[in-house]
């Protein structure tokens, strides 16, 4: 199974053309590997930018002088004013980025600049190569549904982002696992409002992502309805290599648009079995980076091990997001 692409490289000696070449890759592979890159702030940053991530994102874990780097980290950083990054504490279930936002950044990156002492992995999914191996009939299916996505935090439901849609149907998501849970504890009210911002991110509304979202909701809404929804395809045409792959963040699914939802227990367990047979597990070395896509991918985080007083061991990882037309 073709689940990820090492790529033996050094970045630092690339042209700029062959540097977006690996964002090509990442698109054709969904997860690209790269060892033993020794990349300073200016250096990623850079990187970042031929790739696409050429905004700022506004969010507390954005360093403040390189604004494609994000912190994934559970230390408190100098460059935040002594906070820690996103995700700081324990495990982090499957997810991908921005499910129930409008428009979110097609691929992630990775860098690790300080591993935790003890193994720490992170766990990639492949949506086309697990998308690939389905049956014919569960393709025959799927092929124009909708997976009907949604939180069961009360805040989303009072959320006024314009590409949710509203349903009567009450936000029973399938599974009892949670992506991350962020308690008030964890994080300021400004920080809150940073999280809650990001949801309404787009490419803008010229783009035909944001239109064909618009048209999701002025179909599928129903007049008077309270429960909030993002309705995405679940069989996802890639915008680069036109692969089908499963878009299924099965953490935050309560059922599937044109089937009877009678069926959609059985499905859904039929598919996330499914989906887990296609994974890499990485073990984190100081240099390595990884590039994984949004869009036909998924990924976890198991528990940061702990230091003998009980304590987390300490992670560093830079993150940085991109649409893949800014660099590809």
């Amino acid at each position: 199974m073709n689940i990820y692409k090492e790529l033996d490289i050094n970045l630092s000696e690339c042209t700029d053309e062959q540097i977006k070449n690996v964002a090509r890759l990442t698109a054709y592979h969904s997860n690209v590997l790269l060892r033993n890159q020794e990349l300073s702030k200016d250096e990623y940053a850079r990187i970042l930018a031929l790739w696409g991530d050429k905004t700022k994102h506004h969010a507390w874990y954005e360093d403040p002088d390189h604004h494609q780097i994000q912190y994934v980290t559970n230390r408190s950083m100098p460059e935040l004013g002594g906070k820690r990054g996103i995700f700081p504490r324990g495990e982090l279930e499957w997810h991908c980025n921005g499910t129930l936002a409008l428009d979110p950044e097609d691929c992630v990156t990775l860098y690790c600049k300080v591993p935790t002492k003890d193994r720490c992995d992170t766990i990639f999914l492949n949506g086309v190569e697990a998308y690939k191996d389905l049956s014919q009939d569960i393709k025959d299916k799927i092929e124009n549904s909708y997976c009907m996505i949604t939180n069961d935090l009360r805040s989303f439901h009072r959320a006024d982002f314009p590409h949710l849609i509203t349903r009567p149907e009450k936000p029973r998501i399938l599974s009892s696992d949670r992506a991350y849970t962020i308690s008030e504890d964890q994080v300021t009210p400004e920080e809150a409002q940073d999280l809650h911002n990001i949801q309404g991110r787009n490419r803008g509304k010229d783009s035909a992502i944001y239109k064909e979202m618009m048209r999701r909701k002025k179909e599928y809404s129903v007049e008077g309805a309270r429960w909030k929804y993002v309705y995405k395809k679940l069989v996802h045409k890639h915008q680069v290599t036109n692969q089908k792959g499963l878009y299924f963040p099965f953490l935050n699914i309560v059922g599937f648009h044109d089937i009877p939802e009678e069926e959609w227990k059985d499905l859904y367990a039929h598919l996330v079995e499914h989906y887990l047979k296609y994974q890499y597990s990485h073990d984190w070395k100081a240099g390595d980076l990884m590039l994984f896509d949004q869009t036909q991918a998924m990924h976890k985080r198991q528990p940061f091990p702990l230091k003998e007083n009980g304590e987390q061991q300490d992670r560093l990882l830079w993150r940085g997001i991109f649409y893949y037309e800014g660099g590809v």
